[in-house]
């Protein structure tokens, strides 16, 4: 099923928030999730397509619980907000539980099947790659390792939290920014886990900072201090009675 069909069937059919334009705009499940990052933590990642949407669904393979999902998509605002809205909606699900997820918005009907279909290939690929961890790699892609760290995290205070996303940025992240002329400053931390952040330098106008560099930074911070943790640039918004001078 192509876009347009996607977007005619869709969108007649499903409650549209009223904020579909912000959401649109600044997307949660946007980007992609790679098969070397699933296979580091030992998830299955099942992606499919239809038209120009894409999505990636990460996947359990000991409960067959979604994890975590993204989209990727040429087309329009509206394309963007719906597919948005479906990868949020997936988040949490099982394996089983999907089909009636999409039943309910009656999208494209292949999606469901796709992810389905596809899934018990991706599980044991997981699985080959979780026999090839060593253990301390291994707890930390279980649902108790998960738990331990969920645990941890909470336990700490803003000022703590806020020094370990310091630390993993001065170590892993600053030096590679540097090195092209950007970098970065933490502005706090929005609902015990998004960060809050204002690019510097070469970063501000980079339009990586959107895409590609905010990805690496988002992974270093889940790989080396918290696995739930999520990166938001600060939005800046231009007065066009100001007077910039270069």
């Amino acid at each position: 099923m192509n876009v347009e069909n996607f977007f005619y069937i869709f969108y007649p059919i499903m409650e549209v928030p009223e904020n579909l334009a912000q959401i649109a705009r600044f997307p949660k499940r946007r980007g992609a999730i790679f098969q070397m990052e699933a296979d580091n933590k030992g998830f299955a990642l099942v992606d499919v397509k239809s038209g120009t949407l894409k999505i990636y669904v990460l996947i359990d393979p000991d409960t067959d619980q979604i994890l975590d999902t993204k989209f990727f998509t040429y087309g329009g605002p509206l394309l963007t907000a719906l597919a948005d809205i479906l990868c949020e909606g997936l988040l949490g699900k099982k394996i089983d539980e999907i089909q009636n997820l999409l039943q309910d918005f009656q999208t494209v009907a292949s999606l469901p099947a796709m992810i389905t279909e596809a899934y018990p290939e991706k599980k044991n690929v997981a699985f080959a790659a979780r026999a090839a961890m060593g253990s301390e790699k291994l707890k930390a892609c279980t649902a108790e390792g998960r738990s331990e760290a969920d645990a941890e995290w909470n336990s700490l205070g803003e000022s703590e939290k806020l020094e370990k996303i310091e630390e993993c940025l001065n170590e892993y992240v600053r030096a590679m920014l540097a090195g092209d002329g950007g970098g970065l400053e933490v502005l706090g931390i929005k609902d015990g886990k998004i960060i809050v952040i204002r690019y510097q330098g070469a970063c501000a106008g980079c339009g990586a900072a959107s895409g590609g560099t905010l990805y690496y930074i988002e992974d270093q911070l889940q790989q080396h201090v918290y696995y739930g943790l999520m990166v938001e640039p600060e939005i800046q918004t231009l007065n066009t009675g100001d007077v910039y001078d270069h």
